[in-house]
């Protein structure tokens, strides 16, 4: 199949159920994304950071995912997350991404208006969706730190006229998730959640997937998320896999066992978010 954009993708998502969407930084992990998304049959958004990008590159990121693409019976979509610089979301859509993330959410709030819907124009040009947040998703995204005093919810209604005057395609509202793993139990606002729900026409999207009990995404899936986000879950399988296989072997590792186990291990975590995702025990 070719590369599809989020609200392309978000089609072939029944009502009532939510996408996965997973952030990758390397082949092992994006490899058992795909085995995943295959394995369960369903459509899969790849996502790429910033500091991701700034690692392996976006064109090796679109390359890789073209090829997943072309060889894959599933719609796949490649997103920018957490973008911060226009900049890097003008070279991402150049390259071939789908979807793109336009964060203005450190900023006050009308120019994170702005500065979205000068991002919504250029990337619908384009034919590439747009993702944005309102409030202020608490925890560490790669160079995007954010403490639990200085995270801001979402106003319902401010929601409302973001989305109507900016044209985006999702909205990740902040209703209390965080990136990361939880120092306590995720205290998530299922009512906000559904209170933006009833103001805005676009779907929403849930960051801060990773560690959060399976009955609150799930709870979070009924109250209206489309989207939901995960990195840190596969990122924690991923190291274990290759502590566990590394030392589990003497002398001279043999490298390509190793990365074979570590896609597995991923792939079974994305499998199982999948599940919750699509409703499923």
């Amino acid at each position: 199949m070719n590369l599809v954009n989020m609200v392309d993708l978000l089609n072939y998502v029944k009502k009532g159920e939510a996408t996965a969407a997973f952030n990758f930084i390397g082949l092992d992990d994006f490899k058992g994304i795909v085995c995943a998304a295959e394995r369960q049959q369903v459509p899969v958004i790849l996502q790429v950071s910033q500091s991701t990008a700034a690692q392996i590159g976006l064109d090796y990121a679109v390359a890789l995912t073209r090829v997943a693409a072309s060889k894959a019976s599933v719609p796949i979509c490649l997103h920018l997350d957490h973008a911060t610089s226009i900049d890097l979301i003008s070279e991402a859509i150049s390259c071939g991404f789908t979807s793109v993330m336009y964060d203005g959410s450190s900023l006050p709030f009308e120019e994170n208006l702005s500065q979205t819907a000068r991002v919504v124009k250029m990337a619908h040009d384009a034919g590439v969706s747009v993702e944005a947040e309102l409030g202020r998703v608490g925890g560490k995204e790669d160079d995007i730190d954010v403490s639990i005093d200085d995270q801001v919810l979402v106003d319902p209604l401010q929601a409302r006229d973001f989305v109507l005057a900016t044209g985006i395609d999702f909205l990740a509202p902040a209703v209390g998730t965080a990136h990361g793993l939880y120092k306590g139990t995720p205290n998530i606002r299922f009512d906000l959640i559904s209170a933006v729900v009833e103001l805005v026409e676009v779907p929403l999207v849930l960051h801060g997937g990773s560690d959060i009990p399976e009955s609150m995404l799930r709870r979070a899936i009924q109250a209206g998320i489309r989207k939901i986000n995960v990195g840190t879950d596969l990122q924690v399988a991923l190291a274990a896999a290759l502590r566990r296989a590394l030392s589990s072997q003497e002398g001279a590792p043999n490298m390509r066992k190793v990365h074979v186990i570590a896609q597995d291990a991923v792939c079974d975590v994305a499998c199982d978010k999948i599940a919750i995702c699509r409703g499923k025990q």
